[in-house]
């Protein structure tokens, strides 16, 4: 006969009954053990592994609206992989099934240069006027550029491009702040295991995109220190003017480990001429990740949460993620000192 799992089996009616009723229960009891015990799998049939299912990296992360973000992966020109995104909808879960979700982008570049190449940040403009994207410096003159880009009606479009401003390298920080009714534009470049780095920031304008002249200030590092430091890797702002950065510890080695930092690292305000002026304050830490290379800060103002700010990390063979971090943030606007 078969059985249930169409196996071929022999029927020996007769030990059942040779043995009376104690044999037969006790036969029973054998055969409900063995069924207990034995492995699951058929014989001759392996086991089949399925993938754990992650981001990509977020090496920049921007709030949209509601519950979804743009977020920019640092990918690079390779022949094996071409079609590697570097810009995605990625949008937060709505239930415990779900998880986050994300919709790689594949958009058309405005200008000359060729495919973007390192995107390591993403701002989001002031009074929903888009977006700016950066790429880092890293590799060269083919990767320093600064991109604009719009959201309408569940499409994002590159509008313009335009070369970075200054000289830079590996910058993985921006934001855009509007002051007295002025963008403002802040960059600071990772500087790899030199303990500080230079915190910049000029007018930005839009139609087309330009900036006045760049003032700084030197930021120095806290934790992590020493070789594999990065004093900052990812800037935010609140409505408020109160400046967020993350500073990490890369060993160098895509299996990690990591570690990140994130603090209130000072304001962005009007002087009394209503200039724009950064100033540091002590740094308050708000937010200690070990095992986590956070490279993304984005704020978000929801009816619902308040005001949040939330990280996205590039943690390498081990992809990215999104989380909040337990922050409460303002939303008041930054008073004018005139």
């Amino acid at each position: 006969m078969e059985d249930r799992s169409g196996h071929h089996r022999e029927r020996h009616p007769a030990r059942l009954i040779a043995g009376g009723p104690k044999a037969a229960v006790a036969a029973i009891t054998m055969a409900a053990a063995l069924l207990i015990t034995a492995p699951a799998a058929l014989p001759g049939r392996s086991q089949e592994v399925e993938r754990a299912r992650s981001l990509p990296d977020l090496s920049g992360l921007a709030w949209v609206e509601d519950d979804l973000f743009l977020g920019v992966h640092d990918a690079k020109p390779s022949a094996r992989k071409p079609e590697s995104p570097r810009i995605s909808l990625v949008r937060l879960p709505r239930s415990k099934r779900e998880g986050v979700s994300w919709e790689p982008l594949m958009l058309a570049v405005p200008g000359a240069g060729g495919p973007i190449n390192d995107l390591e940040s993403v701002s989001r403009l002031p009074g929903g006027q888009g977006f700016l994207l950066a790429e880092s410096g890293q590799c060269g003159r083919k990767a320093r550029r600064l991109f604009l880009a719009s959201y309408r009606n569940g499409r994002v479009t590159l509008e313009a491009q335009a070369p970075w401003p200054v000289p830079v390298t590996n910058v993985e920080a921006t934001e855009v702040v509007e002051v007295g009714g002025q963008l403002l534009f802040v960059f600071a470049e990772r500087a790899d295991g030199r303990g500080q780095t230079r915190l910049r920031w000029a007018p930005m304008f839009l139609n087309p995109l330009r900036f006045g002249a760049f003032r700084q200030v030197i930021y120095r590092g806290l934790d992590p220190v020493g070789d594999g430091a990065r004093p900052i890797v990812a800037l935010a702002a609140a409505a408020d003017g109160t400046l967020y950065g993350a500073s990490s510890f890369d060993p160098g080695n895509d299996g990690g480990p990591f570690r990140s930092v994130v603090w209130q690292i000072g304001r962005i305000t009007a002087d009394a001429d209503g200039q724009p002026r950064l100033e540091l304050s002590p740094a308050r830490r708000l937010a200690t990740l070990d095992g986590l290379k956070v490279e993304s800060l984005a704020v978000r103002e929801s009816t619902q949460d308040g005001t949040q700010l939330f990280i996205g990390t590039d943690d390498e063979n081990y992809g990215g993620i999104l989380r909040p971090l337990p922050v409460r943030l303002t939303t008041d606007r930054p008073p004018d000192a005139r």
